[in-house]
């Protein structure tokens, strides 16, 4: 439209480009004039026969399409008018006019006329670049639109800028406050009563024009802040306090800021933060740091060095600084939330940076250690054991009810009982605690100056000590006298070594012993039978149901029927020999054989059959997973009897471990043997391979070594073949040929002999070598089938992912060292880690140290000894070792 209205005024005056321009300038200045006084309301029609028109506008076509696109119709061939809503927007303007706000409502939702107001700003713009392009002496200097000047002069704030209206403008009563005002708007050449968004133009101008050496954190910039700074407090200004806190955020720092700073710490005002080096500012906090005893007071005075580090733009300070202020402000929360419990300040700390907090061994209590980690990581647990003293959760009121079996818990049992918990939560507070202020004083270690109020930045493990009566609750002691009901922390004691299982199972018996009874829990009829442990939500959560059958073989018809039995274990066998979890697994369900009669009767290993019982009275045990629970907690039955000594003994063969296992297959009977067939099948080919390629190792004895190394059955030949195959060739050497003439067979002989024998071993040694890589293919083969099969989990309520793995390092069960692997996630971050918690010491470790395929060199009598898994689609409700 602008290109073809430009192309026919310059072709009209093409010997002549200037007078092009003048036509041009001509129509599109009368053009804007017609759409200006649209805007006003004025409907007059522009006549095609008026002289003054038809000389500026042309009327060609380029002209008559812009008033067209303008909503400027052509009537009769004779007079172009306006569109309706002009008529519209004149009656809207009219004060007088009945249906003024009716007319003013349609012109402010008008396209039309917002097209025109558009037309108006571009055609003015326009007008002024022809302009530019007329010679000097014919340029009309005069000739701004209003339109543009009213635009100008808010932008700049000159004739007609925003102002501040009403009372206020000067905030400050006395003469020092008022002269302090009055200067600041002299720094930004602003007037009072000039509006805040001139002011923070104005302020911004002068930081862009700034030429000296320092436009940033300079004197100037210095100057221009404080002065935006008074400004901005002696008005109420949303605008102007958001930029001072921008350019706070910048760096900058004002005066008044830097007075204050230098007072409290220094006891002098000082208008320059760089009277005094940063090491001795450093040092004359830490001495008033130490003279101060309320934490508020030392956050003020931290958030003071703060503001001189700003100002002295001290990148090591303002980072010692800001550390300070963070283990102070945690201490600080710590101090606030004091009454209120651990809850309050409960994810104020960064979980996977800072790591769990240890356990002190008070006397061979490495397993209590491990179970009560494992504990506090079973989030439903945690959260129970963290409401004692709400008066719902527990028994707190001693309620008589709980049973115990067929049994009423006494007064005394249930008391020793909530005492349990409420030591235990005594405990978990302890370990949260330890955890945050751990955080936040290494949060300041890790600055340049280290932590304000430690003598020490040792990296020492942080650790707490479990309480001696809660220790007393669950271990086998010594020559224990009961429970005394003083609590001494941290001392040492003697204990019996015990199994993890059995420290487990009391510390569930005392847990299920606080809880209420049912009919104060559920039940409005008090009259209500009162239920044992197996309705309790611990139970719910640890206890699963097995089903069990049991058939004389040959004979469905002699069944008995299917029975229940509830576990809070699985216990596993394990052979001699390594094996994987889900091997074990599948045992454990395999159909056992039972000799004799029926209710008196033994398991026997489905493997073995009992030759003195006839086939017609043996017995098969079979069972399946009735319902499996949300913790499922698998004891590996490491601990055997040996008969012939009388004397229990451990068994140290590796347990491969699995992220992940599945317990959809033992849902059936003989779900295990169906699971199992295709394992066995490749387990047995496995084997057989091994068998082959242990049988191409030989032991040999040298003087060099005396261990009788294994040496390949293939080198060893190989290396034969190459020897005979060099006495082959002794008839061509000359240095042999003495030797083959002293030798009583003749040459030809020998060397014929070595050649011969040389072939036959060159043909063995390929034969075994070919057949040793079919097998080494083939064992790869198996064994990533295998792993297929073991990884291959499906993704339903029945998978379960390992949560934490005991370990037993010894070589008998009475004596050795226990920890416990723990799986940490970060839900944030969606992190996954193992933690290694060994007494006081907690580490980061690689997956590989649990998942591995054989035992650690050196630590062969360390293996697995109690698993816990979660239910998988239950980790995020269930496993947490946050605080």
């Amino acid at each position: 439209m602008v290109n073809a209205l430009s192309t026919a005024r310059m072709r009209l005056h093409s010997h002549h480009p200037t007078q092009g321009i003048r036509e041009l300038f001509n129509t599109v200045s009368t053009l804007f004039k017609l759409v200006k006084n649209a805007c006003t309301g004025d409907t007059r029609p522009v006549k095609v026969s008026s002289e003054v028109p038809r000389r500026r506008l042309k009327f060609d076509p380029p002209c008559n399409h812009i008033l067209e696109i303008l909503g400027f119709e052509l009537v009769n061939e004779s007079e172009f008018c306006p569109p309706d809503i002009v008529r519209v927007a004149g009656e809207a303007l009219n004060e007088s006019h009945p249906d003024r706000n009716t007319r003013m409502a349609q012109t402010s939702t008008s396209l039309m006329f917002r097209r025109l107001e558009r037309a108006r700003q571009e055609l003015c713009i326009w007008t002024g670049q022809i302009q530019r392009q007329l010679p000097k002496d014919e340029r009309q200097a005069a000739y701004v639109s209003n339109f543009v000047n009213e635009q100008l002069e808010t932008k700049l704030g000159v004739a007609k800028y925003e102002s501040q209206s009403g009372p206020g403008l000067l905030l400050s009563s006395g003469k020092d406050e008022h002269s302090a005002l009055e200067d600041a708007y002299n720094v930004l050449g602003v007037f009072p009563d000039m509006g805040d968004s001139v002011v923070a133009w104005a302020y911004r101008r002068l930081t862009e024009e700034d030429q000296s050496e320092d436009p940033v954190f300079g004197s100037q910039a210095r100057k221009r802040f404080d002065s935006l700074v008074t400004i901005s407090a002696a008005r109420t200004s949303k605008e102007l306090d958001a930029l001072v806190a921008n350019e706070r955020e910048r760096g900058l720092v004002a005066t008044g800021a830097i007075k204050a700073a230098s007072t409290a710490l220094f006891g002098e005002p000082q208008t320059n933060a760089d009277f005094i080096e940063s090491d001795a500012m450093r040092d004359v906090f830490l001495a008033r740091l130490e003279e101060i005893a309320a934490s508020k007071a030392k956050l003020e005075l931290a958030e003071h060095l703060a503001v001189l580090a700003e100002a002295k733009q001290d990148q090591a300070l303002m980072k010692y600084a800001a550390n300070v202020l963070s283990s102070l402000q945690a201490s600080a929360e710590l101090e606030m939330d004091e009454t209120k419990g651990v809850a309050a300040w409960k994810g104020k700390v960064d979980t996977w940076d800072q790591l769990p907090i240890g356990l002190k061994n008070i006397g061979n209590t490495c397993y209590l250690n491990s179970i009560l980690q494992c504990l506090f990581s079973i989030l439903p647990i945690r959260k129970a054991v963290m409401c004692y003293g709400d008066g719902k959760m527990w028994n707190e009121g001693a309620r008589l009810g709980r049973r115990d079996g067929g049994r009423l818990l006494t007064k005394d049992e249930i008391a020793s009982a909530l005492r349990f918990v409420e030591l235990l939560k005594k405990l978990f507070e302890s370990l949260i605690t330890q955890r945050v202020e751990g955080w936040a004083t290494k949060n300041v270690r890790k600055s340049s100056g280290g932590h304000p109020l430690a003598t020490s930045t040792a990296a020492a493990p942080l650790a707490v000590a479990p309480d001696k009566e809660l220790a007393d609750m669950l271990l086998l002691r010594i020559g224990a006298q009961g429970n005394s009901g003083s609590s001494t922390t941290g001392g040492s004691t003697s204990a019996q070594q015990q199994d993890v299982d059995e420290c487990i199972a009391q510390c569930v018996s005392l847990l299920v012993h606080a809880l209420p009874p049912i009919s104060l829990m559920d039940s409005a009829d008090q009259g209500a039978d009162l239920s044992g442990p197996s309705d309790t939500w611990i139970y719910k959560m640890l206890a699963g149901k097995l089903e069990i059958t049991t058939e004389r073989t040959g004979d469905s018809q002699s069944s008995e029927k299917p029975s229940d039995e509830t576990f809070v274990n699985l216990n596993l066998n394990i052979p001699n020999e390594t094996t994987d979890i889900n091997d074990c697994i599948d045992s454990f369900f395999a159909p056992s054989i039972v000799s004799g009669d029926m209710n008196n009767s033994a398991d026997k290993n489905s493997d073995d059959m009992d030759t003195d019982t006839p086939q017609s009275q043996q017995l098969v045990r079979r069972s399946r997973i009735k319902s499996a629970p949300p913790v499922l907690c698998i004891q590996v039955q490491r601990v055997q009897f040996d008969m012939s000594t009388l004397r229990a003994f451990k068994i140290n063969s590796h347990l491969r471990l699995r992220e992940q296992v599945s317990l959809t297959p033992y849902v059936h009977f003989d779900g295990a043997a169906a699971a199992h067939s295709q394992k066995h099948a490749l387990q047995q080919r496995l084997a057989t391979i091994n068998q082959h390629l242990g049988l191409l190792q030989v032991p040999v004895q040298t003087a060099a070594n005396t261990d009788n190394a294994e040496v390949s059955v293939v080198s060893a030949l190989e290396r034969v073949q190459s020897f005979m195959s060099g006495i082959s060739r002794w008839a061509d050497i000359d240095g042999a040929k003495t030797l083959l003439s002293d030798l009583p067979q003749s040459a030809s002989a020998i060397t014929q002999n070595a050649q011969q024998v040389s072939k036959q071993l060159a043909e063995m040694a390929a034969t075994l070598k070919e057949a040793r890589l079919k097998w080494e293919k083939e064992l790869q083969e198996v064994k990533e089938q295998l792993e297929d099969i073991y990884s291959n989990v499906p993704q339903d309520d029945m998978a379960y992912t390992l949560h934490a793995a005991f370990i037993h390092s010894g070589q008998t069960p009475e004596f050795g060292h226990y920890w416990v692997y723990i799986r940490d996630y970060d839900r944030e971050k969606n992190l996954v880690r193992w933690l290694k918690f060994n007494d006081s010491h907690v580490s980061v470790v690689d997956a590989s140290e649990i998942f591995r395929d054989a035992p650690k060199p050196g630590e062969e009598s360390a293996n697995p000894y109690y698993l816990v898994f979660v239910r998988t689609s239950d980790l995020d409700t269930t496993a947490d070792l946050g605080v």
